[in-house]
Parts: C-alpha cells; structure tokens; sequence
C-alpha cells in the first residue's frame, strides 16, 4: 500500500517493514490509536500486530509475486511458496527488529520523521514542502498522516538498527580475501561416463501382468481432467463497438480535451565529433583528447565537410553515418549535449563540449518545429477511442441488466426465454487446456467457467474482452481410464521409467567399483561407454563449454586428491554422470587491487547479513510469540 510513497526512501530493510499501529507526532498533530479496537493475529512478546497489518502484507506479497507472472498467479504457487507463512515470519521478524533497536537505545526522533518527510520529492513543490499535498496524496492512498508517519518512523528505526549493526564488521583479514578469491577463481577438471537412460530403452521387456500393476501403482498420473459443458451469454467490446458510431461533435470535444497528447514537441537534428574520454582516463588523456578537440575545430574553419571530419576523427559509432543523431527531442540526450543542441541555430558549429563520453563538436543540421497532428489525421484513432469507451459502459450495463433479470426470473432458461433476442450460446463438453474457439484462451473466463458445479450460475464476469455470465449445464469429474485407453502411453512411461531406473542401477555400481579401486577405464573397457574429460571446470559456469553439465558442476568442486569421488552419481534428467577428480588448478592470475577490494566489500556485506541474522534469531528464540488460532 506505501510502495507509491516509499520509492524513494532508500530504505535497505523496506521489504520486511509493515504498517504498524498509528502514533502522535508533535510535529502533525494529534492521532488516535486504534489499537483496542482491533482484533490481534499476532503478539510478539508486548506488541500487537492486527489481521489488517497483517492483511495489507499479504497482499502486498502476493501483488509482488503476481507481478513477476504478468499479473496472473499460477495455480497453487502461493500455497507451494508458503507466502502465508513467509508474512507471519516477516511480520514477526520486523516486531522484533523494533523491539531489539529500543533495547539497545536506539531512537527516532519526532524531527527526524519530519525532515525525513519535508524531502520527498513526491510531497513537495516547486521544491518545498507543500502540507496540502502531503495530505491529499496520503488521503488517495487511504492513509492517515499519523499512520504514515508512524510506518516512516519504523522504517527508519530499521535502517538505523541495520546500520548500527553492521558497525560491528567493517574489516576482514586478508587471508579471508585471499582465500575466497582463490576459491572463486581455480578450476577442477574430472573424467567421467556418460549414461543417457535412452540407450536402456531396447531392454526393457513389456509383460502385461507388470504393466498392470505399474499401472495401478501410478495411475492418478492418468486421471483425466474435468470436462464442463456451458450455456453462456457474452457481452464482447469488440462486437458492440462495430454497433456504435461517432458523430462530429464527439470526436471535435475528445480532440480538444486531449489535444495535448497528439502535440509533437520540436525536434533537432544533429552530427557530432566525439573525442572519447571518460572518469577513468588519466588527466594527460583528457588533455590530449580536448587539445585534439581544438585542432578538429580549426580545421572546420577552413574545411566545411563536417561529415568527412567525423568519419576520420570520431570515436563514436555514428562515424559511420558521418557523425549524424538523427533527430531527437529535448531531454533526450546527455545534459550538457542537450543544452548545447537546443541553443544553436542550423548549420552552427559549437565549440568543445564536456559530457561524461568526452569531447564533442557538434553540428546542428535542422530544427523539425513542434506540431499538432490535425484533426482529420487523427480522426480514425479518436473514433476507435470513442467506440471503445462507449462499447465498455454499454457492455456492462447489458450484462448487468441481463444478470439481474436472470436472477428475478428464477435461471437462466426462464430469461432467455421472455428474451428471445439475447444470444444465448452453447458449447460442447472441453477441457480447460482446450477451450472451443469462442471463448479462447481466456483464462478469467475459463477459472470462473471450472469454479462452478453442474447447474450452477456463475456471477457477472468481467474479463479484458467484455462481460460474460455462465451456466454450467454438466461437468465431468476427473476419472482414471482403464489400462485399455492409455495403454500406449503407459507402455512408453513404463519403458522409460525402467530404462532410468537401470541407468541408475548401473551407474551406482560402477561407481561402487570405483570406490574398491576399479578405474573408469577399466570399467568401460569392451563397452559402449566412453571416459570423457570436463577441461577445466570454473565456478561461474556462464559461457563455458563442456560436456560435463553446469548442474554438476558444484559436484566437481567438492571432490580432490584426497576424495575423489562423489557420495553419489549425478543425475541431470534422465541422463547419469560418473566421474572422478582429476586435477584442480590455482587461478591463472593473481587478483589487482580493485578485485581485492571488491571482495573485502562482499564479505564485508556477507559478515554484516550474517550478524544481522543471527541477531534476530536470538530474539526470536527468546521471545514469546502468539498468533491467532485462525492463522
């Protein structure tokens, strides 16, 4: 619900804090705490978290996991993910966070909150604090000043006890450095077989007596899936739009009432010289390059050909086009390339300009000047605009009086029949996966659609195509087939289950020869298995080549001289991997300076995490929590 307000708080521990209860700040005013008039889901030790805290994480959870899906959640994932139970931990973990900060003395103060607040950008205006805004943007967001005030104030209590915390480690030994350096970087190679449980295929012999009883030990994995049969009206924008017309006098108003979107802003066109030179250049190259800028210019005083000067001189990929941007608006480059642009007339020639990319020279070419679109160009989208807007408030009011005439007729047959003129449709039994052409992969419709039971009526559905109300007029509940009707795919399951099962079996043995002092060669000797070898494996597996799979990998490294072989085979699918340590190198290069520090830095980050929660553990285990029965 904050997430709009919080963007830029930068708050490192923002993820676990939550709305808790609403506080008096001197500076705002006076609240009132609603705590006693709030049913409690959780106590940890003295404090309360209520069912609407708790309520607004969770949904606040689970909008996060939906966006990650394009705003639909799979089936059964939150129940898979225990996102119930991850809030629960959340909730608590953040209570004792607090709690923990007021015992070692940490605190907020009421002037602290206030500054914090006066310097969000989204609460000021032009540049300063601006009350009524404050206000109005909490009211949209249902939130009370108070309350926002005390979340803000948790926040940053949290950040500074985070902070705090990791003063404790802010330096690791250098062997430690060292150490996790050398780990990252060497490489182990091993030799392994390869065993693809498809080359045990031709083996494995079918007796119908053994196919049964596989078959009756794994047959939920041939239950059908249900089958509906519908009766439905569907009220579509598309059809209803092709009903509706635009008249003059419409589409005159949208056009003035919006006609700032169809304004195009003035744009530039321009060619460049770059002389590249960054932040982690030495000063005699920035020197060299701006020296080299200035003879470039003197010659564009005598030589007109800009174009044939970018193609020799500039650094930039646009030499190529003769130093030509195209045209671009305003704010659309580099600031101080931008200033430069938007100042000059056409055919002008700047002088040096400074950008984070080096030194430029820049040509303006043209000033395209800014425009509107007339009407009669934009005509046809205001139009579909138009349509589009009416179609959607006629579709639900068709449907929504479609649905209350249905209910006071008693169903849906009864309607239908006093309205001879609704288009009343019906479909064969389906399957969700392969719903008739007429619904389509609509997945609201079709959830709601398999929700219902044989002869029920579904409620008004809206959908991103229109409004629908269905009818389950049967449904078949999931059966398991006889042998009989799935007795080819059973045979090929079963087929490829056994071959895995003997893949396995014979690449447990052969490592069990290798552990008694067989070696793989030996082994494979007079067999259609090969020893192959990995090459150099590296922890980072990205852009490797190997025929020793990336999954395996953290296998590999566990293995040495010492113990060469691994507890147990690997298994990538249905492919099995026997192998045996080799050779493991130190890395190829010791590391510079700057990778030293950017490993101090991550243990540094990993040493505070680590203290971090181990911190909060100890509170956890001391502390004496309660949650509600219904949780």
């Amino acid at each position: 619900m904050l997430q709009i307000l919080r963007n830029k708080a930068q708050s490192t521990f923002i993820q676990i804090i939550v709305v808790i209860i609403a506080l008096v700040f001197i500076f705002w005013g006076v609240g009132t705490n609603m705590m006693n008039t709030r049913e409690v889901a959780l106590t940890v030790n003295d404090e309360e978290i209520t069912f609407q805290q708790f309520q607004e994480s969770y949904d606040q959870a689970i909008a996060n996991l939906s966006g990650q899906f394009g705003g639909t959640l799979p089936k059964g994932l939150e129940e898979s993910l225990g996102i119930k139970q991850q809030v629960i931990e959340q909730l608590i973990q953040s209570s004792l966070l607090r709690q923990g900060a007021a015992e070692m003395g940490i605190r907020i103060s009421a002037e602290e909150v206030r500054d914090r607040i006066t310097s969000l950008p989204q609460f000021q205006q032009d540049g300063q604090f601006n009350m009524e805004r404050y206000q109005s943007l909490l009211a949209a967001n249902r939130l009370t000043p108070a309350t926002f005030e005390s979340s803000m104030r948790h926040d940053m209590l949290s950040d500074r006890t985070v902070q705090d915390i990791g003063k404790f480690v802010t330096l690791v030994p250098q062997n430690d450095i060292e150490d996790l350096y050398n780990q990252q970087n060497e490489t182990v190679s091993v030799q392994f077989v390869r065993m693809d449980s498809t080359s045990f295929k031709e083996d494995i012999k079918v007796e119908k007596a053994e196919l049964q009883k596989w078959f009756d030990s794994a047959k939920d994995k041939y239950r059908t899936a249900p089958e509906i049969k519908l009766r439905y009206l569907a009220y579509t924008f598309d059809d209803l739009s092709r009903k509706i017309t635009a008249d003059d006098e419409q589409v005159q108003a949208y056009y003035s009432d919006n006609i700032d979107s169809y304004r195009t802003p003035e744009q530039r066109r321009a060619r460049h010289i770059l002389l590249a030179a960054s932040d982690k250049d030495s000063p005699e190259h920035h020197q060299e390059r701006r020296q080299k800028a200035a003879e470039i210019i003197d010659i564009l005083k005598t030589n007109s050909d800009f174009e044939a000067l970018a193609k020799q001189y500039s650094d930039d990929p646009s030499k190529d086009n003769g130093g030509d941007l195209g045209f671009f608006s305003r704010g659309s480059m580099v600031p101080e390339f931008d200033a430069k642009v938007f100042s000059m007339q056409p055919g002008q020639i700047s002088d040096i300009v400074k950008t984070d990319f080096g030194y430029h020279i820049i040509k303006l070419e043209e000033v395209k000047p800014s425009a509107t679109r007339p009407l009669d160009e934009v005509r046809a989208e205001i139009v579909e605009i138009i349509k589009g807007r009416e179609a959607k408030q006629m579709a639900f009011q068709l449907a929504n009086g479609a649905y209350e005439g249905i209910i006071k007729a008693g169903n849906l047959k009864a309607y239908t029949d006093a309205h001879p003129d609704a288009d009343l449709k019906e479909t064969d039994f389906f399957l969700q996966e392969q719903p008739p052409k007429e619904i389509g992969a609509n997945q609201k419709l079709l959830d709601a659609a398999f929700a219902l039971n044989k002869g029920e009526l579904s409620s008004l559905i809206e959908t991103d195509t229109g409004y629908a109300i269905l009818f389950a007029i049967d449904k078949k509940p999931p059966v398991v087939p006889p042998l009989a009707i799935v007795e080819e795919k059973v045979k090929a399951d079963f087929i490829s289950t056994k071959a895995e099962e003997k893949a396995r079996t014979t690449a447990l043995s052969m490592l069990e020869q290798l552990k008694k002092g067989k070696t793989l060669q030996q082994q494979t000797a007079g067999t259609a298995f090969q020893v192959t070898t990995s090459g150099d494996l590296r922890r980072n597996a990205a852009n490797q080549t190997s025929a020793f799979p990336t999954d395996l990998h953290p296998q590999a490294f566990m293995l040495s001289k010492s113990s060469p072989l691994p507890e147990e085979v690997g298994q990538v699918g249905g492919t099995f991997y026997v192998s045996a340590f080799q050779e493991r190198k130190p890395p190829a290069k010791k590391a510079d300076e700057q990778t030293i520090q950017q490993y101090r830095e991550a243990l540094v980050r990993f040493n505070q995490q680590q203290l971090l929660t181990a911190w909060i553990r100890n509170l956890e285990n001391q502390a004496k929590v309660r949650r509600h029965k219904s949780l």
